[in-house]
């Protein structure tokens, strides 16, 4: 028992970390259990710890809703596509069993690995989900990093110093194939770079025992951000735009910035007109790059940011998110995508 507090009190830890109070709330209001809690402590001390001693909540409970809060946002996600055939053999459940043999991680399949900050990157976590066949397989990383951050700037005999702390925060990436061939690599958001190339590289090498990499090409997201911006008339109830930039074949960039966060392009006809002009006027120019929001709705539980920028297959979500708002973005991005004739 005092094994199973020890694993509960560090998994509320790591939602405190990776979700908020309203929603684990939720969750113990949809178990039909007291939920009210003005503080972490509360939620832990006088909520979760009970239910768990009753047996009304499991730990694994609770591991299945830090997944879904810490595996949806605040990430940088790289999309890549196979055949659906190719799909269905990686993820085969033979396979991936035997491959994680090969790396003595079998246990995984039954009890998922809850860490905090190992000193190496460590898979974690491998699951599929599925209905009357497998629908996707999902792998989890959880690593440690370590970067610099300014705390002060000191003045010692005639010289000055600048004073910086070492942060180390945790990590967590996920690989998700699915059946019919897309794969996401999802990279935790770093604190002091937009710079992902390295990162993205290191995790698909630590995974390709179980997804390899080599059998994907990159999936371009270029037609959905020119759909996003042409068709932005129609789009207005769905989507908020904050900045767009419209690159020519030359090179030329005409990038148009909201004056708040709050305000929306579509809102000044004549900034728009003249991102519109340049597309008019080379056949081969495109949207380079979008900062969008997609507003609450009823498929949303609220506004969600979304950044269109970096590489061709890449979009971020700065923000955690719910798992059924990553989900709708996700979809949406790859509608938006199909090319109109």
């Amino acid at each position: 028992m005092a094994e199973d507090l020890s694993k509960t009190k560090l998994i509320v830890s790591l939602l405190h970390q990776t979700s908020s109070l309203p929603v684990v709330s939720e969750f113990l209001k949809e178990k039909g259990l007291t939920h009210s809690a003005g503080s972490w402590d509360v939620l832990l001390n006088k909520r979760i710890i009970p239910a768990i001693s009753n047996h009304q909540i499991s730990n694994d409970d609770l591991i299945t809703l830090l997944s879904s809060a810490e595996e949806c946002g605040h990430q940088h996600i790289f999309l890549y596509k196979c055949p659906k055939d190719t799909a269905i053999e990686i993820m085969a459940r033979d396979r991936i069993t035997g491959a994680l043999k090969k790396m003595a991680l079998q246990d995984l399949l039954t009890t998922p690995k809850v860490l905090e900050q190992p000193s190496d990157p460590q898979i974690v976590d491998v699951r599929w989900e599925t209905a009357k066949t497998d629908l996707s397989l999902t792998i989890k990383e959880v690593s440690s990093r370590k970067y610099r951050r300014h705390l002060d700037t000191e003045q010692h005999d005639g010289k000055i110093y600048e004073v910086y702390g070492i942060v180390e925060e945790r990590a967590v990436n996920v690989a998700k194939i699915h059946r019919n061939g897309l794969l996401e690599i999802r990279i935790a958001s770093i604190s002091n770079s937009n710079k992902y190339d390295s990162e993205v590289h290191r995790f698909r090498g630590h995974i390709k025992s179980l997804i390899p990499i080599d059998s994907f090409s990159e999936l371009s997201l270029s037609v959905a951000k020119d759909r996003l911006w042409t068709e932005r008339a129609t789009l207005q109830k769905l989507i908020r735009y904050s900045d767009s930039t419209i690159r020519d074949e030359a090179g030329n960039a005409l990038r148009a910035v909201t004056g708040s966060i709050q305000s929306d392009l579509s809102a000044n006809p004549a900034v728009g007109n003249s991102l519109d002009y340049l597309l008019e006027q080379d056949e081969n120019s495109y949207c380079e790059g979008a900062n969008i929001w997609f507003n609450k709705s009823s498929e949303l539980s609220a506004d969600i940011h979304v950044l269109l920028t970096g590489d061709l297959n890449e979009f971020a979500l700065p923000a955690n998110c719910t798992e059924g708002d990553y989900n709708y973005v996700l979809h949406q991005l790859r509608q938006f995508n199909h090319r109109v004739s």
